[in-house]
């Protein structure tokens, strides 16, 4: 019979796999920081000489008892509560023994200075003992490895809880709990956190920087490395519910899953300092924080507001258009807040359209933009105040009656093919409204054959703009088919639309007074049943008339 099997460890082989499970050359620093602050020192010093490539860190804690504990692997030295609260598990050190080729230690309980490789291979150390300690705790690291040494102090040193110095010069600590904003500090059910300004930094306010015991252990989009001016929300977690992950102990354990309560709880934060703001300002003061409201998902808190946020409602104010970024804006912010009051009299008529001008055509529009009325960007929440009075254009059924038509005629452009009705006026519909409209084109929509209504005001091409974006597939657009389309377009205009053939020839000659052969002639010109030029004849010319090309 077999004997039985039982799990065992190879500590030398653990101990130099251990090396490589490091991420980060420089952990050590941050393990250093670490064993000052649970010591309970005032501060912690490193001290950097290049000509020997040494690093000193001194601290004023209440030093190391006992260096065998030190140097055992899995054993911390710290109290049992410590243990409990922080998980400290004694690995840390192993990090500095790593980072250099010799180690000098002197502290309360004795002091040695002996080449890492000797520790590392399981020799034993000399200790001597220290009889005159001066309350201070000495480690010397020579020969150490590369590694940006000064940028991850100062990173390390942005939220650590006691001073850190850097050859002499104190580290800034701007997201200490213990710095000058230590007030700014909330409790949360995950630990401390300062929120951003939000009236003016309110896109980052699901960013955020987070420390566990002092130390960043989850880096928001925003932050960069050593920046002492990010403007994210602070957060220091409660080390007794939450763990780095071993041995760097520089990021979280089930990060995603924690990241989503902080989130909540910064969430939460904010609808409380909000809730704060809105009993303490006026209506219109608490408005100019709706960005915020909309990204903490907090739209509820302005559902008795009396008066509405400036960001969601606007003005047409001239004909739309399909891409606002491509062919500019045809919305503008109104110059007055909307009041409850103006809405509940019908003083304002608030509107909704969410047609998509290339399939739905632009004719909802164009009846808001005659009729005044404002246009409503429905983000509220169900209960607010508004939605009874809101009108969802589109839900309605549009009508449109062509007023005197002329006739039809086929544009092809470059880009854009359309069918062009010619008409005096034409009459939009909506239930009981109405408008005629006699100066702006209009674009039914592609459900509607492609048909663009040109009344006999209309005199330019921009029509075009309600029908195509001119981009390509991958959002490509296409500039000189955009203009050479709209110019073409109001040339066809003119021709379908001249009171006589001469005056529409007129209208349609271009500029030539740059073209000095032309000037002070006469011509004849011939244009086929197809449209096409068929022949020009000068006819005032010095042997008579002459045809072109002769």
């Amino acid at each position: 019979m077999n004997a039985p099997l039982q799990l065992k460890v190879n500590p030398e082989n653990l101990v130099h796999s251990l090396k490589w499970s490091f991420t980060n050359r420089t952990t050590y620093l941050g393990e250093l920081m670490q064993n000052a602050r649970r010591a309970g020192a005032s501060y912690v010093a490193f001290d950097y000489c290049a000509d020997t490539n040494t690093l000193t860190v001194t601290d004023d804690g209440c030093g190391i008892d006992s260096l065998e504990t030190l140097l055992t692997v899995a054993e911390s030295g710290w109290d049992v509560e410590l243990i409990a609260k922080e998980h400290a598990f004694g690995v840390g050190f192993l990090s500095a023994l790593f980072a250099c080729r010799h180690l000098g230690l002197s502290s309360k309980g004795g002091c040695f200075s002996v080449d890492t490789d000797h520790i590392l291979g399981f020799q034993p150390v000399e200790v001597l003992p220290v009889t005159d300690w001066n309350g201070l705790t000495e480690i010397r690291l020579i020969d150490i490895v590369n590694g940006p040494l000064e940028n991850t102090l100062a990173d390390l040193a942005t939220g650590f809880p006691i001073p850190v110095h850097f050859n002499g010069v104190s580290l800034p600590r701007p997201n200490a709990i213990d710095s000058i904003g230590a007030a700014e500090f909330v409790a949360s059910p995950v630990g401390a956190i300062r929120l951003i300004n939000l009236i003016d930094s309110y896109r980052h306010y699901r960013d955020c920087l987070v420390y566990l015991q002092g130390l960043p252990v989850y880096r928001g989009h925003y932050y960069r490395i050593g920046d002492t001016r990010y403007l994210g929300n602070i957060v220091h977690l409660d080390s007794a519910q939450f763990m780095a992950r071993l041995p760097d102990r520089d990021k979280l354990v089930d990060e995603a899953d924690v990241i989503k309560l902080i989130r909540e709880a910064i969430a939460a934060a904010v609808e409380r300092q909000l809730m704060a703001l809105k009993t303490a300002l006026s209506a219109d003061d608490f408005l100019t924080y709706y960005p915020v409201l909309r990204e903490c998902g907090l739209i509820h808190l302005l559902n008795d507001v009396d008066r509405l946020p400036k960001a969601l409602v606007s003005r047409i104010q001239r004909p739309p258009v399909c891409d606002t970024d491509l062919f500019g804006d045809f919305l503008e912010m109104v110059d007055q807040p909307i009041t409850q009051s103006a809405v509940k009299s019908g003083q304002v008529q608030l509107v909704t359209i969410d047609d998509d001008l290339q399939s739905d055509g632009a004719l909802r529009y164009l009846l808001a933009w005659k009729k005044g009325w404002v246009l409503v960007d429905n983000q509220f929440d169900a209960g607010h105040w508004v939605q009874p009075y809101l009108r969802h254009l589109s839900r309605e059924e549009v009508q449109c009656e062509i007023l005197e038509e002329s006739h039809r005629a086929q544009f092809q452009g470059i880009w854009v093919w359309v069918t062009a009705v010619f008409c005096r006026a034409y009459r939009i519909r909506i239930g009981d409204d109405s408008v005629e409209i006699d100066e702006h084109g209009a674009y039914t929509g592609n459900e509607q054959d492609d048909i663009v209504l040109i009344p006999c005001q209309e005199k330019w091409g921009d029509v075009l703009e309600q029908v195509s974006r001119f981009c390509e597939n991958d959002d490509d657009y296409q500039g000189s088919c955009h203009d050479q389309d709209v110019e073409q377009f109001s040339h066809f205009i003119v021709a379908n639309t001249a009171d006589d053939p001469a005056d529409a020839l007129k209208r349609l000659m271009p500029d030539l007074r740059g073209c000095k052969v032309l000037h002070g002639t006469q011509f004849v010109v011939e244009i086929d049943p197809e449209g096409q030029l068929a022949s020009v004849t000068l006819t005032n010319h010095p042997s008579g008339a002459v045809e072109a090309g002769s």
